[in-house]
């Protein structure tokens, strides 16, 4: 659906509402930046869920995909 200037509170339910975002951005504020950290914290969650709703937080703009030194991370923005 297209909330854009009628309502934010929709498009944020919307987003957030899915299934294991909000676990998801705990382990960002607990500290979470690797896959396999996600994987550990949330161990119920397949490897391709967890990279879709990944995605889709960063296709949001609500996570920023950032390359470490030796492998990529993410980071809450």
């Amino acid at each position: 659906m297209e909330y854009r200037p009628f309502c934010p509170v929709a498009k944020a339910s919307e987003l957030l509402g899915e299934r294991w975002t909000f676990l998801i951005i705990r382990e960002l504020l607990m500290g979470g930046r690797r896959f396999n950290e996600f994987q550990r914290g949330l161990s119920q969650i397949g490897p391709g869920m967890l990279t879709k709703r990944l995605n889709e937080l960063v296709e949001s703009g609500r996570v920023v995909r950032k390359k470490s030194p030796d492998r990529r991370a993410m980071s809450t923005t």
